[in-house]
């Protein structure tokens, strides 16, 4: 893959989206965004995408795996990703996507990692110690 790996990223709440897209961006690839499920067929369709990333949750009661599964009939080879908050996600979820990554227990770094392992020809930018701030210290009272 001698450019950017382009990732369309599926998400009814497009300020994540969007804080997930500066990330992927940042470190070297090219983003697609779209809120729905149709809107993700025909980005499909219409771009050579390299890997999706999808929320699990949508709006209207919609999940992911419906859009998963219809791009496996799409684009059959092309990695997925699902992102979830959810930790009762249905067992089929697992069936239809490369990898379910968990949010608030998975890093940035966690999702970037995993894109370079199902892009290993993916030329993402060098990731350094990722800083996660700490809480500040409790003291005690004299």
């Amino acid at each position: 893959m001698h450019r950017k790996p382009r990732i369309l990223c599926v998400d009814d709440r497009v300020e994540n989206a969007r804080i997930r897209v500066m990330l992927l961006n940042q470190f070297g690839c090219e983003t697609l965004l779209t809120e729905d499920h149709q809107s993700a067929m025909r980005v499909l369709t219409e771009n050579d995408i390299d890997l999706l990333l999808i929320d699990y949750h949508l709006a209207n009661g919609r999940t992911g795996d419906e859009i998963a599964r219809d791009a496996r009939v799409i684009r059959p080879g092309t990695p997925i990703i699902m992102l979830t908050g959810d930790t009762r996600v249905p067992e089929i979820v697992y069936g239809c996507v490369d990898e379910v990554l968990l949010k608030g227990s998975s890093d940035p770094r966690t999702l970037l990692d995993t894109i370079q392992r199902l892009l290993p020809h993916a030329r993402l930018k060098p990731r350094g110690p990722m800083i996660v701030a700490s809480p500040p210290a409790k003291h005690k009272a004299s």
